[in-house]
């Protein structure tokens, strides 16, 4: 696949300068070769550019002056990126068409242009839409409604009462709609089950990453709203509500009727704890444990970075030792203020 420089700049905006030559991919600066395009979307990687093979580039205007290169030019480098990385590099399709190995029940509907592979198993009263793909070994429960152009991958389990919007894509081993951690203890201490029924709400152009869980909800539904992204390995528990462009990094966990805003960004091993609201705009760092509500936008972090061991042994017996430290400061304390008392 070949395409022009202009071709890209009418199809997703920017500015060209320079010769309008043909390129065949896009690559990184220290990856690119001739015939390809790259990307600078932080000026302080500028060196890289020194040794960098590639015939054109995407990048600011206010970074490109001594670039001598064909370029375009955009406001946002990495995001255009993006956009011409897709173009190069589109999701595989399947063949159209219901493969004879799967498993429709009657009363299912599919919407036009279908494309469901092998061994796929379809409940009843389900409704997918149009120019769906999905993946083999996919099951799909009862009373499932299922958007238009959407991707399943494989072994993806969606279970019964789920809704998903337009444009979503679930990755492989993801389960959506498995049951809530609803228990109730008896007078032995004994566990049993509090029925799981409020089903999930997916909005449009969601991804869901492989492995990932989102359990229904006990009563009301589970909810991720428009244009969230969830990475793979991450646990959303009954209740939780997911607000529009939010981020969630691989092995976050997130306990049940927590409400997560707009625009977060929740960074890898992240933990929020129950009946907690994290407003919009908030960014938890790695490994961070929220464990009440946040209503500030700002970046937040209550993890500790590595020390060597020797160190961290010596800081962890001082940290064991705080109360005793702290009772030593208020007994000297106490005896000056009787000294003072005296004077």
């Amino acid at each position: 696949m070949q395409i022009k420089l202009s071709e890209l700049v009418a199809k997703f905006g920017g500015q060209l300068v320079g010769e309008d030559i043909a390129i065949s991919s896009i690559a990184p600066t220290d990856l690119a070769e001739h015939n390809q395009i790259t990307f600078l979307s932080d000026n302080k990687f500028k060196k890289n550019l020194l040794n960098c093979k590639a015939s054109a580039i995407i990048i600011k205007a206010e970074d490109s002056e001594d670039v001598n290169m064909p370029k375009i030019l955009t406001h946002n480098p990495y995001y255009y990126f993006s956009l011409v990385s897709n173009l190069f590099n589109p999701r595989r399709k399947l063949k159209p068409g219901i493969a004879k190995s799967a498993t429709l029940e009657e009363n299912s509907f599919i919407g036009q242009n279908p494309s469901i592979s092998h061994n796929v198993v379809i409940g009843e009263n389900v409704k997918i839409g149009d120019n769906c793909q999905i993946f083999p070994n996919v099951v799909i429960g009862e009373n499932v409604t299922i958007g238009n152009n959407i991707t399943i991958y494989s072994n993806a389990t969606i279970y019964d009462n789920v809704q998903i919007g337009n444009d979503c894509v679930i990755h492989s081993g993801a389960a959506i709609g498995s049951d809530g951690f609803g228990n109730a203890k008896d007078d032995k201490m004994h566990y049993h089950r509090i029925p799981q029924i409020g089903g999930v709400v997916i909005g449009n152009n969601v991804e869901i990453g492989a492995n990932t869980t989102i359990d229904c909800g006990t009563f009301g539904p589970t909810i991720i709203d428009d244009g969230a992204r969830i990475d793979n390995l991450v646990q959303i528990a009954h209740n939780v509500h997911i607000g529009a462009h939010t981020g969630i990094a691989a092995q976050v966990g997130i306990a049940g009727t927590t409400k997560i805003g707009k625009h977060c960004m929740l960074a890898g091993n992240a933990g929020i704890a129950d009946h907690v609201e994290i407003c919009d705009y908030a960014v938890i760092g790695a490994s961070s444990n929220v464990g009440k509500s946040i209503t500030k936008p700002a970046l937040y972090s209550s993890c500790m970075t590595v020390f060597e061991y020797r160190e961290w042994a010596k800081l962890f017996v001082n940290f064991k030792n705080i109360d005793k430290l702290n009772q030593k400061i208020k007994d000297v304390q106490s005896k000056l203020d009787k000294l003072g008392d005296g004077k």
